[in-house]
């Protein structure tokens, strides 16, 4: 049932109930991993400039892949990738977190509403394309998922524990590529 819509200069998404669910319950676990650890238990008390902004004196490279994944280092020497961390990760976790909770509110508020689903009208498709697309980039790596993953699916038994979710993986781009196509059509 889902399916994206462009009403005149905005968009919507209707869902069923299951699918809800499953964008709930991903969105739900995704701010979990980003919610974790302490990141400001070591201010730097000799930058004032730090103490204003209350920065961390240090953030260190997350060890979960997929937080990995979602907040990339962005040198390769660990003193440069580690300075820059401290300036921008825990805006963008701020920022990837608020995205999320938006999604789920408004995924909520359909489940609440009706109970086979329902339709979310004037939702920000920016919004959107960044928790699909964050959902799907951390799917992807707990699946390991690589060029042959399409095959894989296809040749897993339907008993086969990591099938479902490599049919959410895959509905997930489908989802993302079709508000993509909406965003780019004439």
């Amino acid at each position: 049932m889902s399916q994206f819509a462009r009403i005149g200069n905005s968009y919507s998404l209707a869902l069923s109930q299951n699918e809800a669910e499953i964008l709930i319950n991903l969105a739900e676990q995704l701010l979990e991993l980003l919610g974790e650890g302490d990141f400001f238990h070591h201010f730097d008390n000799s930058d004032p400039l730090a103490q204003l902004l209350s920065m961390p004196k240090e953030i260190e490279t997350p060890e979960d892949p997929v937080l990995k994944r979602l907040l990339p280092n962005a040198y390769s020497d660990p003193e440069a990738a580690s300075d820059f961390r401290r300036y921008t990760e825990p805006q963008l976790r701020g920022a990837k977190q608020r995205t999320l909770r938006v999604i789920r509110e408004e995924l909520t508020s359909i489940v609440d509403a009706q109970s086979d689903g329902g339709t979310i009208f004037n939702l920000d498709s920016e919004l959107w394309l960044k928790a699909l697309n964050d959902l799907r980039l951390a799917l992807g790596v707990r699946l390991e998922v690589n060029n042959d993953s399409f095959e894989t699916f296809e040749l897993l038994p339907d008993e086969d524990s990591q099938k479902p979710m490599y049919a959410v993986y895959f509905w997930l781009g489908w989802l993302q590529g079709q508000l993509l196509g909406l965003l780019t059509a004439n």
